[in-house]
């Protein structure tokens, strides 16, 4: 069996190896090193297992702006990495307690 994406950012992210989740074929001079550890590290914050832990979207959207580091947030071991319990092609998380009222609409555009 493979590993998951998020199995592996997780493992690169607990050893300070970030930067090897980057594409190789990418040109190492078209990206800072310390750009590709802030953007793993708020990617890994919207994995957390509560979601009392994960940013909104526009927590997001500052953290990415931002300049400071992220050093004082503490990341917790995703809930998908426990790659010992997951039941073989189940991908769900979900409960039968957790609904959601999520609504979608579409538009379509046209031209004058």
């Amino acid at each position: 069996m493979g590993e998951f994406l998020l199995e592996k950012a997780w493992k690169l992210y607990e050893n300070g190896k970030h930067v090897e989740l980057v594409d190789p074929n990418l040109d190492p001079n078209e990206y800072k090193p310390e750009d590709v550890k802030k953007i793993i590290e708020i990617a890994l914050m919207c994995t957390q297992p509560s979601a009392a832990q994960r940013p909104t979207m526009s927590e997001v959207i500052v953290l990415l702006k931002s300049t400071s580091s992220l050093e004082n947030r503490a990341l917790t071991r995703p809930v998908f990495v426990d790659s010992d319990k997951r039941v073989k092609g189940d991908t769900s998380t979900s409960t039968a307690s957790s609904t959601s009222n999520a609504t979608v609409s579409v538009s379509q555009v046209s031209g004058r």
